[in-house]
């Protein structure tokens, strides 16, 4: 039943009985019955959930949970493990450091360090940094099942096929082939577009990514276009990433000259791909994100993997470790990217994209 016809009809009964009511005091509604407590099961796995830029109350289902972590966790449920009766998850982050850039890469294996003491019987994080930290100490290192940008760029593994140890997980990214198609992409849509700037995190960061990066710069810049870094945590002082340092480097780019701009295949820059999208509106920059919601919140296209299927394909993972697979024995499973494209941004930005581009889109948004 729809919701206008229900309340009309909710009405309707209402109406009704309240000439029977009329001459009687209203009965006290009987108080709501306590939700059945989830009973842990015998044998329950413990999962722990570590991330280095999400906060912990992010990572829950619903409406204020973070859209990844929301898929994670429905996945998991299909895969007949349920939260509180078939696992026990605990939550761990390094949002904390997210503004002090010096403090970040230590602070994170540090925090993996401490989730592996905490003996989880499986990890999954999205951070390089809190495997890396969890993988310490070979006696204390959980099972390990992480979704990162580049698995082999970062080093996590050497073979994507059997990785070994204890580590599997999803790779969102394929080095410097996405950020190079994202270029091209931008360049194709907007064949005016001679200077781009490139945003992503410094060397000192996040430097496998800043270096697949920079071979898309290079890349592109041997085809004639202009590519020039953006920061989005600031080299001349100790901010890291956050509202403020992203703003910051659309604005610059856009003094500098640029045309529109490109999104670096970072994982973690994907917590802030919808605030991205919305500022390459309100600046009226052309641009090409890594995930759909930049381009559902402002962005004229997207290319990458789907944000909430990495996170899908992570809790299968989970899911077999957790009954009985070692994680070193799963292949790593490499994420596809997409095209997505906005009719409606581009109409929003005043120029027309050529149809051959939108003809390449797996979705386009009018």
């Amino acid at each position: 039943m729809h919701r206008r016809s229900f309340l009309a009809g909710l009405a309707g009964t209402a109406l009704a009985a309240s000439v029977a009511r009329a001459q009687q005091a209203p009965a006290p509604a009987a108080p709501a019955a306590p939700a059945a407590p989830l009973v842990l099961r015998p044998g329950a796995k413990k999962i722990a959930i570590a991330s280095a830029i999400l906060p912990t109350e992010s990572m829950i289902e619903g409406n204020n949970g973070d859209p990844g972590m929301n898929a994670f966790l429905a996945e998991l449920k299909a895969q007949g493990l349920v939260p509180g009766q078939d696992v026990a998850i605990e939550r761990y982050s390094g949002s904390q450091w997210n503004t002090v850039r010096r403090l970040q890469g230590n602070r994170w294996n540090a925090l993996g360090v401490t989730v592996a003491n905490a003996k989880p019987d499986v990890l999954f994080t999205t951070s390089s940094y809190i495997a890396r930290g969890a993988a310490t100490n070979p006696d204390t290192a959980p099972q390990t099942v992480f979704l990162v940008g580049d698995a082999a760029g970062t080093g996590l593994v050497s073979n994507m096929q059997r990785p070994g140890g204890n580590m599997t997980g999803v790779s969102a990214a394929n080095g410097a082939a996405n950020n190079g198609m994202r270029i091209d992409l931008l360049k194709e849509a907007v064949p005016a577009a001679m200077r781009i700037a490139f945003l992503m995190k410094s060397q000192a960061i996040s430097p496998t990514p800043y270096g697949q990066a920079q071979l898309a710069v290079a890349r592109a810049q041997r085809q004639g276009v202009t590519v020039t870094p953006a920061f989005i945590d600031d080299l001349l002082d100790d901010a890291g990433i956050d509202a403020t340092a992203h703003l910051r480097a659309v604005l610059e780019a856009q003094r500098a000259g640029a045309q529109g701009f490109v999104v670096a295949d970072m994982l973690d820059l994907s917590e802030y791909t919808a605030m991205l999208g919305s500022y390459a509106l309100a600046t009226k920059m052309p641009a090409v994100g890594n995930t759909r919601d930049f381009v559902v919140n402002g962005g004229l296209a997207s290319y990458g993997a789907n944000y909430n299927d990495l996170f899908k394909s992570a809790a299968q993972l989970v899911a077999r470790v957790v009954k009985g697979e070692k994680a070193g024995d799963i292949a790593i499973v490499q994420a596809q990217p997409e095209l997505v494209v906005s009719q409606r941004n581009a109409r929003n930005l005043g120029i027309t994209v050529p149809q051959p581009f939108v003809a390449k889109a797996k979705e386009v948004l009018m």
